[in-house]
């Protein structure tokens, strides 16, 4: 049987199309029905993948879905995606990573087979998750170490720089790691935060700790107020 094949580009885009109308990376065996309170099914959140495909290929029919609409924000995202993993590559030996190896291969190629559409569907998850962590390594390492102010101190009014914001698997919230006066801090938030440029409104110093990953010192905060 002939496996079909579809742009290279064409999926990337729609690949960050999908993440923008899941608004997260839902995998195939994820799919969800969302019910109304009487118990009536509204509508399925498909996987990323499902999405794609039913709009690359006009032959599948899935009741109630609709094909995906590439927007300006999707086609600058995949370009973005594109420059990454080609300036990635050049740091790994061929070979010792073999999901690297695999992913510039497959942008490098003019199309992609429907068999291969799984490496291309979660690039978008992928590389914003990698991105986030090349940030905080790279702060980690340029920081100073020590810590903002002593445990139980009250702050107010700080400017901080927020480089990751990562939902977080145990609790409700995100897992923000971020920097105040060259020092990094850390602290649960209700809501996402955008990287970039913060305000902490008021916060209290709740302990002095390592980065779990990094091992750089970091000030834990806890009763943060954020504006952005």
């Amino acid at each position: 049987m002939i496996k079909k094949e579809f742009p290279t580009q064409r999926i990337l885009e729609l690949a960050c199309a999908a993440q923008r109308v899941n608004g997260a990376y839902i995998k195939e065996g994820e799919a969800t029905t969302v019910y109304a309170d009487d118990g009536v099914a509204m509508y399925t959140n498909h996987s990323n993948k499902t999405l794609v495909l039913y709009t690359l290929d006009d032959t599948k029919v899935i009741p109630d879905l609709k094909a995906l609409k590439v927007e300006a924000e999707d086609v600058a995202r995949a370009e973005e995606i594109q420059k990454y993993y080609k300036r990635l590559i050049f740091t790994v030996i061929e070979g010792e990573n073999d999901f690297l190896t695999k992913v510039n291969s497959l942008l490098g190629s003019e199309t992609v087979k429907e068999n291969e559409l799984g490496w291309m569907v979660c690039l978008p998850s992928v590389q914003a998750r990698d991105a986030d962590q090349n940030r905080v390594k790279k702060a980690a390492r340029s920081v100073e170490e020590g810590y903002l102010a002593n445990i139980g101190s009250q702050l107010l009014d700080l400017d901080a720089e927020i480089i990751s914001s990562v939902k977080s698997k145990n609790f409700e919230g995100y897992n923000i790691d971020a920097i105040i006066n060259n020092k990094m801090v850390s602290w649960l938030n209700k809501s996402n935060l955008n990287v970039g440029a913060c305000v902490v409104v008021k916060a209290k110093v709740k302990d002095h700790t390592k980065h779990w990953k990094h091992q750089n010192d970091v000030t834990r905060l806890n009763y943060v107020k954020a504006a952005q």
